[in-house]
């Protein structure tokens, strides 16, 4: 198996370490190849950044949690946890890692950029973009989740009654009011 594709790609210049592929467990996203990979980084995303149903979770939360003592402590419980999201999310954008036949010049820390490297390398270029989207998910419904804290903590309802609310494809809520007054 693995011995005459390495005698066969030494014929025309390639070398191929034995028992490099071996070094990690197979799975889809490491049998992806990296144009794949890539692909599926993107689409992923874009479905997150357009189909993530961040405002309506974050209402969702602050219904459940609108007691206005209770909502002052986790007002400020959220604001550190979109720091700490928008400091890792900084972190992975300053990703250099090679894709491809992409060799970037790094710009960070020599140990933090080969832990991403390998992590990349694994997952064939999709791991960091799609935690890119993922945490960006994550920061978008917080910020939701914020608005709708002081939506029910001021003590209106503009959140109305969730029975009848419908999720459109970019997961914001809308009552059948809002469809017959032509709002939603």
């Amino acid at each position: 198996g693995g011995r005459c594709l390495r005698d066969r790609l030494e014929k025309i210049g390639l070398s191929l370490p034995a028992g490099r592929r071996k070094a990690a467990n197979v799975t889809l996203i490491t049998s992806l190849v990296e144009g794949e990979a890539l692909h599926l980084a993107r689409d992923f995303g874009y479905v997150c950044e357009t189909e993530f149903p961040a405002k309506a979770l974050g209402e969702h939360l602050a219904r459940r949690h609108s007691d206005t003592n209770e909502q002052n402590s986790r007002k400020g419980m959220v604001v550190a946890a979109k720091q700490v999201m928008k400091e890792l999310q900084d972190v992975l954008s300053q990703d250099r890692s090679p894709v491809g036949a992409s060799k970037p010049n790094t710009i960070m820390e020599p140990q933090v950029q080969r832990c991403l490297t390998h992590f990349n390398l694994l997952t064939h270029g999709f791991g960091t973009p799609a935690l890119v989207a993922s945490v960006s998910a994550i920061q978008n419904f917080l910020s939701e989740y914020l608005k709708s804290m002081d939506t029910v903590g001021g003590g209106g309802s503009a959140i109305g009654d969730m029975t009848s609310d419908k999720c459109d494809a970019n997961g914001s809520t809308h009552s059948d009011d809002d469809k017959d007054s032509g709002t939603g």
